[in-house]
């Protein structure tokens, strides 16, 4: 896992350095100030539940650049622990990946390739690495989204890691409810519940998530928090600027 920090804290360095570029150009320009231009959006998550009564701790690192008006590209660090109790069971599983799109008022379409790692808690056993490759399709209709989303690893233990087909619903700017079809691999499949909240407080840079999904073995329930470093945007204007 430390390979993969190091290549998020240098990818981190240089959406930094775009970030400054897109600044220095805005500030230098003589277009209207009132025009609204995208920039990178940072996001850090942490979340929290009981997978078939072990918990499981989620931390998440995303960072989306916006490129032009149709194309935008996510650099995502994914990093679940799974506590048993028992050094031969626990592990930690990683996925560094990169992820390209385009996209419009109407939607979006994705590629991305990345690594994910599984390393058991006992230094004795092997960590498993797989390539993976992933698809992003998403439609907008209104308060509605349609997602589908296809990742080839078969190693799942997050709570975002998976391939799903599912629609989402905004009650209001500020409240999302998504039901999903999941694989969690080759011989698993189930539903996925999930409600996100954005106060309007501090600057609309934080939201609540509580999730729920059932499998033969991967029953979970937890929570989710995110923390946006950029401006106040609401959560479906953020969800469909950002992936």
């Amino acid at each position: 896992m430390n390979v993969f920090f190091r290549i998020f804290v240098l990818s981190l360095t240089l959406s930094n350095t775009v970030y400054a570029q897109s600044q220095s150009t805005e500030s230098s320009s003589n277009t209207d100030i009132s025009e609204e231009k995208a920039h990178p959006n940072f996001v850090f998550g942490l979340g929290y539940g009981l997978l078939d009564e072990q918990s499981l701790l989620n931390i998440d690192f995303k960072i989306n650049i916006p490129l032009n008006a149709y194309l935008s590209t996510q650099l995502l660090l994914n990093s679940n622990y799974l506590i048993t109790g028992s050094s031969e069971t626990s592990v930690a599983q990683s996925e560094f990946s990169s992820n390209w799109f385009l996209q419009n008022g109407y939607g979006r379409l994705g590629l991305g390739l990345g690594i994910s790692e599984v390393e058991p808690m006992d230094e004795r056993l092997e960590t498993e690495r797989d390539v993976i490759g992933q698809f992003i399709g998403e439609a907008f209709l209104g308060d509605f989204s349609l997602t589908a989303n296809y990742i080839s690893t078969e190693k799942t233990l997050s709570n975002i890691t998976s391939s799903r087909l599912g629609v989402s619903y905004y009650f209001n700017d500020d409240v999302r409810t998504s039901l999903y079809r999941e694989k969690y691999d080759d011989n698993d499949n189930g539903w996925r519940l999930e409600t996100y909240y954005q106060p309007q407080k501090y600057q609309q840079q934080g939201s609540i998530g509580i999730i729920a999904r059932t499998g033969d073995e991967y029953d979970y329930l937890g929570m989710a928090v995110q923390y946006y470093f950029d401006h106040a945007i609401s959560l479906k204007q953020r969800e469909r600027e950002f992936h």
